[in-house]
């Protein structure tokens, strides 16, 4: 007997959805049901469905910590091309475009600087007048959103988007938050969980840039928020473009993650300091053009050097220069539980039971089982944005997801398949935006 087989560590499946099952119909009549063909291509997110992770990181703090611990380089390499968009606010955002090969380019936008290690050997520049950003073709494209400080260059979003565009032909890219990932921004206004304008404009964008396209979308952590916000918001009016999506260790509650984070002992002692670092080190960052905003230089003076959790970091930055009273404010309003009666596009939530920042002892089951478009696939262990089946870097999740994806656009989306469910089989609850959503940007 080897060493993994006796401390197996054993991944169980518990599969929530509605009992009014989402169906798809061709012009023959002949129909799909989404659930049934969730069970079938992917087995590994079936109810009950069994796995196994690494017997070395055999708890859900051992897998987050990993995350950080181990340098993903080496594994599931992505060649990008960034794009400026320029948002109405006058704002940039960088939109890293999967390339088959790296590109060098001499050129930088005048707002940005040169890429830096380890960024500059995967990543250059694109002009907007590229041929890149305009195609007629009928591609699946795949559309990603990050976690809280991250980018494009994060291991569990190129875990996918690797395989997605290398195995099943898709195109992909990702939209960085204002000033991640070596971006520069130009105006002083970052982003929040449920701050869904850029990632609205973004995709309006697309759809024009690529008139013939169906998009996929995928997000993690505070990127799983913001994308269950926008999806719950936009409700039936990007359904036609946007096919399926799927977010990945989404606090769903932002007021029980704030539990898990500055409550409990591992959160207020690891998690909880290491986000609020990331978060001060970004705002350190931009603070010359921050400061542009009164508020904001105030602000910063007074308690940059103080901030020591995220919550602390929520109650004097995000909240205030968001409108919001304080922390609790703005979880309140943002948790993307709230929007989930709004959901028209099929969406997957996979989330890990022992997730130590987003929680999982709080997941939206009753708002799942009330939305046919919504399915959440829980997990016992898993961490967060973990699920590592090795030491090697290999998720769980990775392989599953890309096969689900082709396989939905091919047998489903492909082949003319549309929805097809009773008006009555639908939430009725009414479902207010973010407070900070711009409506018809």
């Amino acid at each position: 007997m080897t060493i993994s087989e006796y401390l197996q560590n054993e991944l169980v499946v518990k599969q929530v959805c509605s009992s009014h099952h989402l169906l798809f119909k061709d012009k023959l009549g002949d129909t799909i049901d989404f659930q049934k063909f969730v069970d079938a291509t992917v087995p590994e997110f079936k109810d009950g469905a069994v796995d196994y992770l690494s017997p070395v990181l055999f708890n859900g703090h051992l897998q987050t910590c990993f995350t950080t611990v181990r340098k993903f380089e080496d594994i599931d390499v992505v060649n990008y091309k960034r794009y400026m968009m320029e948002y109405p606010d006058g704002g940039q955002g960088a939109l890293d475009i999967v390339v088959p090969e790296f590109e060098p380019s001499k050129y930088i936008p005048p707002t940005q600087r040169a890429f830096e290690p380890p960024l500059d050997t995967h990543y250059s520049y694109g002009r907007n007048t590229d041929t890149l950003l305009k195609s007629d073709d009928d591609k699946p494209m795949l559309v990603a959103l990050h976690g809280l400080t991250g980018g494009s260059h994060e291991s569990y979003v190129r875990s996918i988007i690797s395989k997605l565009t290398s195995e099943y032909n898709f195109e992909a890219c990702v939209l960085n938050s204002r000033g991640c990932c070596q971006s520069q921004i130009t105006t002083p206004q970052l982003y929040n969980g449920g701050w869904t304008n850029d990632i609205n404009f973004v995709m309006n964008q697309l759809f024009q840039m690529y008139p013939n396209r169906s998009f996929y979308m995928i997000g993690f952590s505070l990127g799983a928020s913001i994308l269950s916000n926008y999806i719950g918001e936009q409700n039936s009016r990007i359904s036609s473009r946007v096919k399926c999506a799927m977010v990945f260790g989404n606090p769903w509650d932002m007021l029980r993650s704030d539990y898990y984070l500055n409550e409990t002992r591992m959160g207020s002692n690891l998690y909880s300091p290491a986000l609020a670092r990331n978060c001060v080190n970004l705002v350190k960052k931009h603070a010359t053009t921050l400061s542009k905003l009164e508020a904001f230089k105030e602000i910063y003076d007074k308690n940059i050097d103080t901030v020591k959790t995220a919550n602390g970091f929520d109650d004097v930055f995000t909240g205030p220069l968001f409108n919001y009273k304080d922390s609790k404010d703005y979880y309140g309003d943002a948790s993307s539980f709230k929007r989930l009666a709004g959901v028209r596009v099929p969406l997957i939530g996979l989330n890990a039971m022992d997730d130590p920042i987003a929680g999982g002892d709080n997941l939206p089951e009753k708002q799942i089982e009330a939305n046919p478009f919504t399915m959440l696939v829980e997990t016992n262990i898993g961490g967060h944005l973990a699920w590592f089946k090795d030491i090697n870097g290999t998720r769980w999740f990775s392989e599953p997801v890309a096969r689900f994806f082709s396989k939905f656009h091919t047998e489903v989306i492909a082949k003319g398949y549309n929805v097809d469910i009773p008006e009555e089989e639908l939430p009725k609850d009414v479902v207010k935006n973010v407070r900070t959503t711009i409506i018809d940007q």
